[in-house]
């Protein structure tokens, strides 16, 4: 794959500029959606959660951070895992006429997804300056966590994208699992103040929980994450992975049969 990956950079390359002029195509604001919408986001969830609804969201020194690192990292594990999940599907015909590696198309859509999830950092920083949020060297650690993410929804994008081929209930049936994930998540809630230690333990296997706690204990801390998080979150990414590839790769030979 490692060697495949140099061999079609460029086609890769080309299927991303793709991809990314035909989302933005005949829109007026074009990429200035990619910093907005985050933003836009980020303003209707608070006034809901925290002025409507009245969460409990004290120990939060800054509650839009805290909101809007959590949403553009969950909102990057929702585009890529489900554009990577039709990738193979919407891309019979053109496997039936020339060879490509069939796992190209998966990686191609999460890193496609990557390049919203960076601009939407831009907001992200915007909001942190203007709420005084400390920043701190630490932010060099950021990075690690975003390619964590990227990784596992990398492997959790060839999973479902080979689950699909042979079920197309996929398609229905995965939008309510990231509904589920979603709320799992904590993104618009504080974990501690909402479950108890068991549940809160149970979440805490939640791979996307580590990723955005990682990144909120530098953003809102200004603190440097523990090491066991480094590992968790390191480790969470490489493992899925690892099973996406193996099960994408025993899988893959069987594709064409089901077009």
């Amino acid at each position: 794959m490692l060697i495949n990956f140099k061999k079609y950079l460029f086609l890769m390359q080309q299927m991303i500029l793709r991809d990314f002029k035909v989302k933005y195509k005949r829109s007026i604001l074009g990429v200035l959606w990619s910093l907005l919408n985050p933003l836009l986001m980020m303003s209707v969830m608070s006034v809901v959660f925290s002025q409507v609804l009245k969460f409990n969201i004290e120990g939060i020194s800054n509650y839009l951070v805290y909101l809007l690192s959590g949403l553009i990292m969950f909102n990057y594990f929702s585009e890529a895992t489900n554009l990577a999940m039709v990738s193979i599907v919407d891309n019979f015909q053109l496997m039936t006429k020339v060879y490509i590696p069939k796992y190209v198309f998966p990686l191609s859509k999460c890193l496609f997804a990557s390049i919203n999830l960076f601009l939407s950092i831009i907001p992200l920083l915007l909001i942190v300056l203007l709420t005084g949020a400390p920043i701190t060297w630490n932010y060099l650690f950021i990075p690690y966590a975003l390619l964590c993410l990227i990784l596992f929804s990398f492997g959790i994008g060839l999973i479902i994208s080979t689950i699909s081929v042979f079920l197309r209930d996929m398609f229905h049936l995965y939008s309510i699992i990231v509904l589920i994930w979603q709320y799992f998540t904590p993104i618009f809630y504080v974990a501690k103040n909402t479950f108890d230690p068991f549940l809160l333990g149970l979440l805490q296997l939640n791979p996307l929980y580590q990723y955005i706690n990682f990144t909120r204990i530098i953003l809102l801390d200004g603190a440097t994450p523990p090491l066991i998080s480094f590992v968790i979150c390191g480790a969470t990414a490489i493992i899925v992975a690892l099973i996406g590839c193996f099960a994408f790769r025993a899988k893959q030979n069987k594709f064409i049969y089901y077009a």
